[in-house]
């Protein structure tokens, strides 16, 4: 047994108070003796005698309650098995802020409805209240990354309880394994005898990689405590929404909303659309939702928003993802310049198709102008050129190296000699060849040879598939640079889509007399993704937080503005000639604005990961074995978390017993002093004389 508040066992001494003040309060009875009163003194010294048993029975009792009193106010405890009591402890408490812990939490521990986020403070809050003077705590938030609040844990309560309050779910995915390397590194740094992690998170299965947790990154687990506090949504049914894009009808133009549902009753769900700068209604309808799986629906448009839109969905315990914004207008489009000789080609066509709802504003240039319109190009496309002029060649030099995307279709006039020396060897791509003809009767077929890339994303061919049923009679040698990347092939020994440094390559020509892949339904797709993967990096229609906004832009006065018109980091990067607009990691979801001076050059969608919708929680038994056997254990959020950390900490505390004791002692001396007041057969005791 130890005590946690030792100074007051030398309130002990209090308990000889009874005894001395029965000391000094004694009076000794005076002796008179009376003849005829002889037989009567036997019965007072029996009286007598009962008297001073029961005042020795009622000290014992009085100094008992005044002892069980003071070992209570020295908080008596049972040491915990493997704990250092009198030694100091680290704590890093691991804190989830990743989007899902924005998910309504019904009724929290101390009675007020809250957020997953709200819960993780105050049970960060009742963990500081059990720190003593030589304890210490790291603090560090999560999402994607850890994002600790100081290099080294700190005893400064007031400035980890301001830490604290700032606590909030962001929007950015998680990932639970780097925030625990993360603390495992920090308890290895630490020396303290106690070493304790605290895991405050709602645990959610997708922020585990392949949804499983089967062991803990290596770290001093041996030596430490583990302590798993689970939060729980309202309800793990959510519905997300998943993409928003305009979209070319017969009619006109549309709006194609896509959701996914987590366990939510199947049926209609309204959904509605509205003009993100002015508020006006645009469109509205139905999504028809299963109980689990996606589901899109085609909103007819009212018109086009001159910069972007937002579609809602009615409130459900995740508000993340019930609101996705969409860029629209001139604003909203990638700016895509095509270099091209002859009539109109199939590719330029392919490119034009859709606009503006594709996404993309295309311009076809001459030689000449080719290096002016560069400036304000998001992606070059060279269609089976022979090769550039002297100025075109550094012009596209110059617009690759400062981060510009290009795509080159290599066909039979491309010269293999030209494209080796410049834009392939600067790119890292390889070497091209001669041009090889199909057999009589044969021809290639595109294969798919990457998984996961995002020019690929939609397309349901596996690595070693076929691609589509298009047929190249003709196509390029190729020979893929070692650093280079191949996305298709048309067999083993001939890359067909090669990346290299932002640029993508494709080692044949696109016209109808080399194959019919233009008239496939993968052309078009294909087409416009890549494009966007080269613009933006993804071929999604908006970026999603945590990535940064890239952009051409010209030397001015130039920002990025929120929805709220606060402004966002960015700044003008200079690099071989050219200058990109760069911003900071976007945080927030949202419409954002680019603004030269007083003028909007354009608009761009951050919307969150689907990823975050999916509430679904991974077992704590699975968690509980990750770690070494008896090291972690499962601690309920509640009122009296802080009491059971204590207990772990340093052993169950018994207090309350000892003030039961000493109740329990003051009402039997209670008890004795009545009974004592009354003599046997229920007369009073007579006086002392």
């Amino acid at each position: 047994m130890s005590f946690l508040n030792p100074f007051f066992l030398f309130g002990l001494l209090a308990a000889a108070i009874p005894v001395v003040i029965h000391l000094f309060t004694r009076r000794r009875p005076r002796e008179r003796p009376f003849p005829s009163l002889e037989f009567l003194a036997e019965v007072n010294q029996s009286e007598i005698r009962r008297l001073r048993l029961r005042q020795w029975l009622l000290l014992l009792l009085r100094t008992l309650a005044v002892a069980a009193i003071a070992l209570a106010m020295a908080r008596p405890a049972v040491r915990s098995t493997g704990a250092h009591s009198r030694a100091a402890t680290t704590v890093i408490a691991l804190v989830d802020v990743s989007g899902s812990m924005g998910a309504a939490a019904g009724v929290s521990p101390r009675g007020l409805a809250a957020t997953l986020a709200g819960q993780a403070r105050q049970v960060v809050e009742d963990l500081l209240t059990t720190l003593g003077p030589s304890d210490e705590l790291l603090l560090v938030p999560y999402d994607r990354a850890p994002h600790p609040g100081s290099a080294r844990p700190s005893s400064d309560v007031g400035r980890l309880r301001a830490a604290v309050q700032m606590l909030d779910a962001g929007a950015m995915t998680t990932d639970h394994r780097a925030a625990l390397e993360f603390a495992a590194r920090a308890l290895a740094g630490t020396q303290a005898l106690n070493r304790e992690l605290f895991w405050v998170s709602d645990f959610q299965a997708a922020g585990f990689p392949g949804n499983s947790f089967r062991a803990a990154p290596a770290g001093p687990w041996a030596l430490a405590r583990v302590y798993l506090v689970p939060l729980a949504p309202r309800s793990r049914a959510n519905v997300a929404l998943t993409d928003a894009a305009l979209a070319p009808t017969e009619s006109g133009l549309a709006l194609t909303v896509s959701a996914s549902s987590y366990g939510a009753n199947p049926g209609d769900l309204a959904v509605e659309a509205h003009d993100a700068q002015t508020g006006a209604e645009l469109a509205r309808g139905f999504l028809g939702l299963p109980a689990r799986g996606a589901t899109a629906t085609l909103l007819p448009l009212a018109r086009i928003p001159d910069q972007g839109g937002v579609v809602t969905i009615p409130d459900d315990p995740l508000p993340l993802d019930d609101r996705r914004v969409f860029a629209a207008g001139r604003s909203g489009t990638l700016r895509v310049v095509l270099r091209e000789d002859g009539p109109p080609s199939t590719l330029r066509l392919a490119l034009e198709a859709g606009a503006p709802a594709s996404g993309l504003a295309v311009e076809t240039v001459a030689a000449a102008a080719l290096p002016a319109r560069l400036a304000g190009a998001d992606v070059l496309v060279l269609n089976d050129l022979e090769r550039l002029g002297a100025m075109e060649t550094q012009a596209v030099l110059d617009f690759q190296r400062s981060g510009g995307g290009v795509l080159v279709v290599l066909g039979g006039r491309a010269d293999a000699a030209f494209w080796n020396g410049s834009l392939l060897r600067e790119a890292g791509l390889g070497t091209l060849g001669v041009v090889e003809q199909a057999a009589p009767g044969a021809a290639w077929r595109l294969v798919r040879s990457l998984a996961g890339h995002a020019a690929l994303v939609g397309f349901p061919a596996r690595p070693g598939e076929p691609f589509t049923t298009a047929r190249f009679r003709s196509i390029r040698a190729f020979a893929a640079a070692p650093g280079a990347r191949t996305l298709l092939e048309f067999d083993r020994a001939h890359p067909a889509l090669v990346e290299g440094t932002r640029v993508l390559a494709f080692a044949a020509g696109l016209d109808p007399q080399v194959s019919d892949f233009p008239v496939s339904g993968a052309f078009l797709p294909l087409l416009h993704q890549a494009v966007k993967v080269l613009g933006r990096g993804t071929a999604a229609a908006s970026l999603m937080p945590g990535e940064r906004y890239r952009a051409p832009a010209a030397t001015g006065l130039w920002r990025i503005e929120d929805e709220q018109g606060r402004e966002v980091p960015a700044e003008l990067v200079a690099a071989a000639g050219a200058t990109r607009l760069v911003s900071a990691p976007l945080e927030r979801p949202g419409l954002y604005r680019v603004v030269q001076g007083a003028t909007v050059r354009s608009t761009f969608a951050v919307n969150p990961d689907p990823r975050e919708s999916d509430l679904a929680a991974l077992p704590g038994a699975a968690l509980l074995r990750a770690f070494p056997a008896g090291r972690a254990q499962i601690v309920e959020p509640g009122a009296d978390l802080a009491r059971r950390v204590r207990e772990a900490r340093f052993g169950r505390e018994l207090w309350s017993w000892f003030v039961a004791l000493a109740l329990l002692l003051l009402v039997a001396e209670s008890v004795v002093g009545r009974l004592g007041l009354a003599g046997p057969g229920g007369a009073a005791a007579p006086p002392r004389t």
